[in-house]
């Protein structure tokens, strides 16, 4: 009977101890999975709206471009990273460019439009630490109907890869 009973006291403590390393384990992965994102491209409008991600995929995010509209345009990415903007008339299928995540999604030809450090800093756990961020107004004569995308490539979660992109139709 004692015999038992010790065996069923050590089980007893050893699931005790999994089941407290199973937990510990799954909340310290949490908080590493919400700080793995990026890098990242966001878009937002005063007057057309908000469109980006943290997470590159390959696929291009839609956004409204509205005539007059102050646009902030922003690279998430490591903190200190450096990175590089490009855009172009259209998007195409993504094409997978090997030892860097992520594929290119820009229609040739495209054009760098800004490149630097991300060097502004965001408190926000489920974003990427760094960005920079990059303001201009739409051009009031652009024609209704207008696309360019835009797609970043940066470093996030210390690996090289390219951001999802943003095509914006002119409104």
């Amino acid at each position: 009977m004692k015999t038992s009973l010790l065996a069923w006291l050590l089980v007893r403590d050893s699931m005790q101890a999994a089941t407290r390393g199973i937990c510990l384990t799954a909340c310290l992965t949490a908080g590493v999975v919400a700080q793995q994102a990026g890098p990242g491209l966001t878009w937002s409008g005063a007057l057309g709206g908000f469109a980006g991600s943290f997470q590159p995929t390959c696929t291009s995010l839609p956004a409204n471009a509205i005539r007059g509209d102050n646009i902030d345009l922003r690279v998430w990415g490591d903190t200190g990273a450096l990175f590089v903007l490009a855009q172009a008339g259209s998007t195409m299928p993504c094409l997978p460019i090997p030892g860097i995540g992520n594929g290119l999604i820009l229609a040739p030809p495209a054009v760098v439009v800004a490149a630097g450090l991300l060097t502004q800093l965001t408190p926000c756990l489920a974003c990427p630490p760094g960005y920079e961020s990059l303001l201009f107004a739409v051009p009031t004569f652009l024609p209704p109907g207008l696309t360019i995308s835009f797609q970043a490539a940066s470093f996030g979660n210390h690996s090289l890869a390219l951001t999802t992109a943003i095509t914006a139709t002119v409104q």
